[in-house]
């Protein structure tokens, strides 16, 4: 494959990622608008602690194992909080359903 492949790979998967970070970011003014500067800052700490968090609980405990095993957990663990989303419900705004 020539570079140009992976660097095509490469951008599209991180404008995908980027387009999920923005919808879990735009729901913060929506959480406690008179809060609104801790809530952002909470949520913008969440992703430091918790990359340290799935590096303690996915990647250490399984390492050994298989080499892809950690990346499967982490992706199940992912997949099944992304899937709870849609339970999401505020009182005076709604949810989904």
């Amino acid at each position: 494959q020539p570079w140009w492949v992976a660097l095509l790979v490469i951008i599209v998967f991180s404008l995908f990622v980027q387009m999920a970070e923005g919808t879990s970011y735009g729901i913060v003014p929506f959480m406690n608008p008179k809060q609104l500067a801790c809530t952002s800052a909470l949520v913008g700490a969440g992703g430091n602690v918790g990359a340290v968090i799935a590096l303690w609980c996915f990647y250490k405990p399984l390492g050994a194992i298989e080499t892809l095993l950690p990346f499967k957990v982490h992706a199940g663990y992912v997949l099944f909080w992304s899937l709870l989303s849609v339970c999401y419900y505020w009182p005076d705004k709604g949810g989904m359903f």
